[in-house]
């Protein structure tokens, strides 16, 4: 009794309890609704302000990367330079081109040499050359047909110039059919000509490092064969032989882990012998801004 009666006299005395009864509070209910209704305001206001960044963002055009790319080419006693600049937009999945080669500058800033694409990778592309006014467009769609994947690609190329010399418009359709990861076949055709091009693709091995490449042209009445096996590290040797032309082309690529490749290729001519064989040597720096 005396342990009770002091905690009721500490009570008392903190203001809890009155006559030994807990004290009743004005206001509580007032208080806990008020509170309530600041946090649901100042969360329609956070969700507000998230909206308007949200909208923000897609409204405005954002980088989200900057690649550029450097080649030098020389073949025989001729050197050559091109460079590419691309940009792709978060907002969207296209992608700008520029490229430009060394014809731009040999003779002070000119638009001899500078291409502009505009690409969607999988969809379409468009290349445009100010100085020659020639346009190609590509359209490029896939489907699956029978658990196989079906690839079709439009290609038309033109030129707004209205020079008689001017190239001639052209179009061609390719059509590639996948069997599994080891097997392609591809089938090419320009239309107005009399025969097409069929290429079939064989990947050998576990890994598919050797990759053996048949392709008959109707048109022609010939053979083209291509092996390409590719080593650890990024080496690879290329041998091309056209029966049509008896040409012999042998190629070795190897691709840094820096951001660069490097080409070194030759060809003979065996229908004339006489003819020295021709040497190119290439390289490429890509670099992310």
């Amino acid at each position: 009794m005396k342990f009770c009666w002091a905690v009721t006299v500490a009570h008392r005395h903190s203001g809890w309890l009155v006559d030994g009864k807990p004290k009743k509070r004005r206001g509580g209910r007032r208080r806990r609704r008020r509170f309530q209704q600041g946090k649901e305001r100042r969360e329609r206001e956070e969700k507000w302000k998230d909206k308007r960044r949200r909208r923000r963002r897609r409204l405005t055009p954002r980088l989200e990367a900057m690649k550029a790319t450097v080649k030098g080419r020389y073949e025989g006693d001729k050197a050559t330079a091109a460079a590419t600049l691309a940009v792709t937009p978060s907002a969207a999945d296209l992608r700008f081109k520029a490229s430009a080669t060394d014809a731009a500058f040999a003779r002070g800033p000119s638009l001899e040499g500078l291409t502009l694409t505009l690409e969607k990778p999988g969809s379409f592309l468009l290349d445009l050359k100010p100085h020659s006014k020639d346009v190609r467009f590509q359209f490029m769609n896939s489907a699956l047909l029978l658990d196989r994947r079906v690839s079709l690609t439009y290609t038309h190329s033109t030129t707004l110039s209205p020079s008689p010399a001017a190239p001639p418009t052209r179009t061609a359709l390719d059509c590639s059919l996948n069997f599994d990861p080891a097997n392609k076949l591809n089938l090419s055709h320009t239309l107005g000509s009399s025969g097409c091009r069929v290429r079939y693709s064989y990947a050998h091995g576990q890994d598919r490092l050797t990759t053996i490449e048949p392709c008959f042209d109707t048109a022609k009445n010939a053979w083209d064969f291509a092996v390409t096996r590719k080593f650890q590290g990024g080496d690879a040797i290329k041998g091309t032989y056209q029966a049509s032309t008896k040409l012999l082309a042998l190629e070795w690529t190897r691709d840094s882990k820096i951001g660069a490749s490097f080409k070194v290729a030759t060809s003979f001519d065996l229908s004339d012998q006489s003819k020295a064989p021709k040497l190119i040597a290439e390289s490429t720096w890509n670099y992310e801004i």
